[in-house]
């Protein structure tokens, strides 16, 4: 025991330093695999992405390209899930470490200096906890729709292209009218043409059937000759007055069947056609993982700066410079006057650690509350169960620092 009192500080140094490496290794190996994690977490709504759901042609006809992609968001899940294991058994392993480390400090100087012990491991182990927090994903949000249901239903007559059918077809019923009347015109022309033809024909054969007659011997049978082709003349004339009648059915039959087409495309048209497509499972419309540094960098890009800061200087800045000065006037006591006392005091309240765990969880709540539509997701990382444990710690932490500082001056006054 006389050993420990006379070799505490080079214990104490051993140890943290040992702790230090050891909780440093472990920060590193946690954010690697978290990293990991999100970057697999990330693949997730990329493979069940709305967009690329709803306009790939595959998945509307067939089922195969649900079946790949569910295989591959599986695969991914099991990845991301292994990887936030391993992250989350890192943190823990520095949980375990962190109270040995906490427990070896009160045993070396829990006869001597139990407050200082108690107050200096925990400010280390609250600086450690604090960089494990905010280096690792807080929170993991996702907006998605299970079975997504898409009514690809339509009514043809709601359709331009139905009306652009029918423009269509007056058209044409337009241009056949017209070609059926110019036939017809023309046909009349052509008519009356031979009838006025035939008839000059005809007045000139009865002429010369007239003068025929007088002929002796083959007057006659010349007459009989003009007479014959008179009469072939005269059918002649009626030829072409079948032709109009037969266009005028023709027009009278097109009539009918377009009239016929348009009720029984009008009928139809007013029937409901299409069908209700089912995309299995999850189809994401936003996700996204990310921690405090994540969020910062974001804000960043955004261009953001003022927010960027704030949250920088509010959750990890002001909280690292109180534990380095809670540290300092642990292990140099001469420095703890009144005023560094009230400095730190005055940064302590400029510390927005609780108010942003608060925030974080009413976030949490509120969004999991929302009804927008869709299904939302939103679980607690483990990160902010770090962050949480550095907040609880360095509320303990500033009456223990007192009780140090008080246990330091009395130390002093026996020694003198």
């Amino acid at each position: 025991m006389s050993n420990l009192k006379l070799y505490w500080k080079h214990i104490l140094l051993v140890l943290t330093l040992a702790y230090i490496s050891g909780a440093a290794v472990l920060i590193v190996d946690s954010k690697k695999s978290s990293v990991k994690a999100q970057e697999e977490k990330s693949k997730i709504a990329k493979i069940l992405n709305f967009n690329d759901r709803l306009l790939n042609f595959q998945e509307w006809v067939s089922n195969e390209e649900w079946e790949r992609k569910n295989e591959h968001y599986n695969n991914v899940l099991k990845k991301a899930e292994e990887y936030n294991k391993q992250a989350l058994n890192k943190g823990l392993v520095l949980v375990y470490i962190s109270i040995g480390f906490v427990v070896l400090v009160m045993i070396v100087l829990y006869s001597s200096k139990p407050y200082f012990g108690g107050a200096f491991s925990l400010s280390v182990v609250a600086l450690m906890l604090l960089i494990e927090g905010v280096v690792n994903p807080m929170l993991e949000v996702g907006a998605f729709k299970e079975n997504l249901t898409v009514k690809a239903k339509v009514k043809p007559i709601e359709t331009p292209a139905y009306h652009f059918g029918m423009d269509r077809v007056d058209n044409m019923n337009k241009e056949l009218d017209f070609m059926v009347d110019s036939l017809d015109q023309t046909i009349s022309d052509v008519t009356d043409a031979v009838h006025e033809k035939s008839q000059v024909v005809q007045n000139k054969l009865n002429g010369i059937s007239a003068i025929t007659k007088n002929i002796p011997f083959y007057g006659n049978n010349i007459t009989e000759k003009i007479n014959s082709i008179s009469s072939f003349v005269d059918p002649l004339t009626e030829i072409t007055h079948p032709l109009n009648s037969k266009l005028f059915q023709l027009k009278s039959l097109k009539d009918g069947m377009l009239d016929s087409l348009k009720s029984v495309s009008d009928l139809y048209a007013q029937e409901t056609y299409g069908i209700d497509k089912v995309f299995q499972g999850r189809t994401y419309f936003y996700y996204q993982n990310k921690g405090v540094f994540d969020i910062i960098g974001i804000l960043v890009e955004a261009k953001n700066y003022i927010v960027a800061v704030c949250i920088g200087l509010f959750s990890f800045i002001i909280p690292c410079i109180k534990l380095s000065a809670s540290l300092l006037l642990l292990l140099f006591p001469s420095f703890a006057t009144k005023k560094t006392q009230g400095i730190l005091g005055f940064i302590s309240k400029w510390s927005m650690a609780d108010v942003f765990v608060v925030g974080a969880f009413l976030s949490y709540l509120s969004f999991s509350n929302m009804s927008p539509g869709v299904d939302v997701e939103a679980n607690v990382v483990f990160g902010l169960f770090f962050f949480l444990a550095y907040v609880v710690i360095s509320i303990f932490l500033g009456s223990i620092l007192k009780k140090s500082i008080c246990e330091s001056n009395e130390i002093k006054d026996s020694k003198i």
